[in-house]
């Protein structure tokens, strides 16, 4: 069903935000749409799981997708876009926190020993995932699945570390890592890969 509000919210934000607008381009449904189904086919996602998106963006399409979860985690470090997303897009999402912080940041969260799940679609603008340093703190108690996707798009602004082949990708993972899935979506910019696993 779709969710009035929301599309309410993305309509009046979007008239003076073209940001907003570049994330729901159809490049970004296409590949969150695989990301999602990928996930749902190897983890069961249901009304007790919790996610934590690092890297989240407005979390514009993936919210939505995962709205009946027990808790969502939105972690990016743009003030501006988290503001918008908490205040203005979902702001009667009650189960998705908004945090304002770099994922690089030594900060042992609950939220990371409880999680279920860590999406990264944003694995280019970061440090590989594999040196997260608050891995080992999290498997002393909990063993998560991950969703992560990287492109080797380098001529966009802000992509540090982009990869040339999911075998690239695959070296990116934290050590414990294991791939359930992979998969690659082609679009005129190039090409973004997903990975879909434990850790």
């Amino acid at each position: 069903m779709i969710d009035i509000k929301l599309f309410k919210n993305i309509m009046a934000e979007a008239r003076h935000n073209d940001d907003l607008l570049d994330s729901y381009s159809p490049n970004q449904f296409k590949t969150k749409e695989k990301l999602v189904s990928m996930i749902y086919n190897h983890i069961d996602i249901n009304s007790n799981s919790e996610i934590v998106i690092f890297g989240g963006w407005y979390g514009s399409i993936l919210i939505p997708m995962f709205k009946d979860v027990k808790k969502i985690t939105l972690i990016d470090k743009d003030e501006n876009v988290i503001n918008i997303a908490r205040n203005r897009l979902f702001s009667h999402y009650k189960n998705v926190e908004f945090r304002v912080q770099d994922v690089f940041e030594y900060n042992k969260l609950n939220q990371y020993r409880t999680a279920d799940l860590f999406i990264n679609t944003s694995c280019e603008h970061m440090t590989s995932m594999k040196d997260w340093p608050l891995w080992e703190w999290i498997l002393s108690k909990n063993n998560p699945y991950f969703a992560f996707t990287s492109n080797n798009m380098t001529d966009i602004e802000g992509h540090v570390n982009c990869i040339n082949s999911i075998e690239e990708f695959e070296k990116q993972l934290p050590v414990t890592s294991k791939v359930l899935d992979k998969n690659e979506v082609t679009d005129e910019r190039g090409t973004r890969f997903l990975l879909v696993g434990k850790i």
